[in-house]
């Protein structure tokens, strides 16, 4: 049996979670609390294998109590079960939760979560896992692209065009001098020592 701690400050909420888990013959439920003070409490008393987790809680909230739980019972796995999208991931997954789930979660996706915490796995709601695709994708190509100037790139396009230093300032409106400079920094910058090679790193970079 994988044994539950439920913390939330809405009896309700807690109700209602202590129902959809209890159709689980794998899941018991061992206790309950409403606030992160509570928890701990419950937590040293109960040695519950998962605790489902709030965040926004009179007194304690839950990051800290994350924080506190992690610190007295490091084998505990820690999901966090809240409302919040995802302006508290960063903080709670610091503290020590090992995964971050929303409230409108269905049933066989909550067990299925549980499960996977208790196996070390971190579970996340779908919408937070396509935020943070997003996010990566988005930085990712930030970082690409920080690699080069827009100069820089605009010859490497051009390089791997086949056009020469003299067409390449031509069609920059630049002078040759300018663009060997600007040519032996990108090399620099690529790590490679001729335009052959500047071509094959920057597709491999996925810069053009």
């Amino acid at each position: 049996m994988i044994k539950v701690l439920l913390v939330d400050d809405h009896q309700v909420v807690r109700e209602g979670l202590k129902r959809m888990l209890e159709l689980d013959k794998e899941i018991e439920v061992v206790g309950e609390a409403a606030s992160g003070e509570e928890a701990l409490t419950q937590a040293q008393r109960l040695s519950p294998d998962t605790v489902l987790m709030d965040i926004r809680m009179p007194g304690m909230g839950g990051i800290e109590a994350i924080r506190q739980l992690k610190a007295i019972q490091p084998t505990v796995n820690i999901v966090v079960l809240t409302i919040y999208q995802d302006q508290y991931l960063v903080q709670a997954v610091e503290a020590g939760a090992i995964g971050y789930l929303l409230k409108d979660i269905n049933r066989e996706e909550l067990t299925r979560a549980i499960r996977a915490a208790y196996l070390g796995q971190s579970p996340l709601a779908p919408s937070i896992t396509r935020t943070l695709i997003t996010k990566y994708a988005t930085l990712a190509g930030a970082n690409r692209s920080s690699v080069l100037s827009s100069r820089q790139l605009e010859i490497l396009r051009l390089i791997a065009a086949g056009a020469t230093n003299k067409e390449i300032a031509s069609k920059l409106f630049l002078s040759e001098a300018t663009i060997k400079r600007e040519t032996q920094a990108m090399f620099a910058k690529l790590d490679v020592t001729d335009r052959a090679q500047a071509v094959s790193e920057g597709y491999k970079r996925n810069l053009m």
